[in-house]
């Protein structure tokens, strides 16, 4: 059982992120993909400091959901941890200055 929370909203599945679980992405989102979730948000709002072992989840995450023909946005993430995304070039696979709203109308483009 993870601390993360999941609604639907604007016909996406929207899981806020808890930093202590973020080792527990997959085994949350993993159902999701199997049950043909096709837009998923992973709201950062709570989170203020990521390691890299769940920078390497996120991106792992993101492969897998993308072939499983899904698609994949972040929203609210912290200048910090943008600022590492974009030392590591990740902002190539991630738009990493989306609020949650904007995050949501992305997946409908």
């Amino acid at each position: 059982m993870t601390d993360l929370q999941i609604r639907e909203q604007d016909g996406a599945t929207v899981i806020e992120v808890v930093e202590t679980e973020c080792g527990a992405l997959w085994q949350t989102i993993g159902p999701l993909v199997s049950e043909s979730k096709k837009a998923i948000v992973l709201d950062f709002v709570s989170v203020s400091y990521l390691n890299s072992m769940n920078i390497a989840a996120i991106i792992s995450l993101r492969n897998k959901i993308t072939t499983g023909g899904s698609t994949l946005a972040l929203a609210n993430v912290q200048e910090n941890i943008r600022s590492v995304f974009r030392i590591l070039r990740l902002e190539k696979l991630f738009n990493l200055d989306l609020d949650l709203n904007e995050a949501l109308a992305s997946l409908k483009e």
